[in-house]
């Protein structure tokens, strides 16, 4: 008999020794923090990059990357707006401080998703989506999730007709990769 509980003793030691010591597959969340800047030339076919309604940079493991994102779709239910979107982040960060966005890419793709989210009458936004394209050094990545959230902050600017207009200037967030 104790021969036995030996033998379970020695078992469940090696059990545990060996699961104290095995890789964990998961990696933990990648964060970065975004600074987006409103694309003034958005849905102006004169402009350079019509389609883009936010750009500017994501910070991801301590290197600047670019960022844009393009819109698919949206509703608004009672005061909130819905919004489904795509979104690409660039080797290389924009240059883009406001304005109108001239500049559509920035080197080559190495993450890009899709999300769908809301804005909030309080100007905060939150999205989740998902990774569908990941490249070099984010390969790993490809299929996760991501959540991105922040504030909206607004700028008045003169109209066409010279009367000021309310437009979004900036949108400070967070992004996550799970």
């Amino acid at each position: 008999m104790m021969k036995r509980r030996s033998i379970v003793l020695v078992a469940l030691v090696a059990a545990l020794l060996m699961a104290s010591t095995a890789p964990v597959s998961a990696k933990t969340p990648l964060r970065g923090e975004m600074e987006l800047y409103f694309n003034l030339g958005f849905g102006d076919t004169g402009t350079p990059c019509p389609g883009i309604t936010w750009a500017g940079t994501i910070e991801l493991d301590g290197a600047t990357y670019g960022m844009t994102f393009t819109p698919t779709g949206a509703k608004d239910v009672g005061r909130v707006h819905h919004f489904w979107e795509d979104w690409n982040i660039y080797t290389s960060p924009f240059s883009f401080t406001g304005g109108v966005l001239t500049q559509c890419t920035s080197g080559d793709v190495v993450l890009a998703g899709r999300d769908n989210g809301i804005t909030s009458p309080n100007d905060r936004y939150r999205m989740n989506g998902s990774v569908d394209q990941a490249a070099f050094p984010f390969g790993a990545w490809d299929g996760r999730s991501v959540h991105m959230s922040g504030v909206i902050n607004w700028i008045e600017i003169p109209g066409p007709d010279g009367a000021p207009v309310v437009v979004p200037e900036t949108a400070p967030g967070t992004f996550r990769m799970n």
